[in-house]
């Protein structure tokens, strides 16, 4: 009686551990891509509420106090945290809470942290105004608006957190 495996015994052994190991190979590139997601959404939203915390505190800048402080698309992957100025208006609430490149100043360029998330398409401006703070979204603050702002896979724009923002001030990440 011979003791030992055969050839094809073998080749069958090496073929099933190959498959098993690329089968999670591609499951860790998955989940890294997902992980990338999930924190670039956790960092979008930490500077969205940190826009609204600069609001709330009526935080100085250039010398003077602010109408508020905002949120400006600037590129796939880049953003700005602006204050908003008077821009002619005789108060805060009557001016024009959207970026006015020249009226508004830039408090921070801020780009989106992972490489290869972008945002999936440009989303409109959002402002916080004090002391509550007022949340306009596109200069408007209508009960019931909202934004949803998708932050994708670069290689992948359906692989997706979407990062929801209301004029009721409430940010959900999904």
């Amino acid at each position: 009686m011979k003791n030992g495996f055969t050839l094809v015994e073998v080749l069958v052994a090496v073929f099933i551990i190959g498959v098993l190991t690329m089968m999670m190979l591609l499951n860790y590139r998955t989940g890294q891509d997902q992980a990338s997601l999930t924190r670039s959404a956790a960092a979008f939203e930490t500077d969205v509420r940190r826009t609204q915390n600069l609001a709330v505190a009526s935080q100085e800048f250039g010398g003077s106090i602010p109408c508020g402080y905002g949120i400006h698309y600037l590129g796939v992957r880049t953003f700005a945290l602006y204050a908003g100025g008077l821009g002619g208006s005789a108060n805060c609430q009557a001016s024009n809470h959207n970026f006015q490149s020249g009226l508004d100043s830039v408090y921070q360029d801020m780009k989106i942290i992972e490489p290869g998330v972008v945002f999936k398409s440009a989303f409109p401006d959002i402002f916080f105004e004090p002391p509550d703070p007022t949340t306009y979204i596109n200069n408007s603050r209508s009960a019931g608006v909202s934004i949803t702002i998708e932050l994708c896979l670069e290689t992948d724009l359906n692989t997706c957190r979407n990062l929801i923002i209301d004029t009721a001030g409430r940010i959900v990440i999904q």
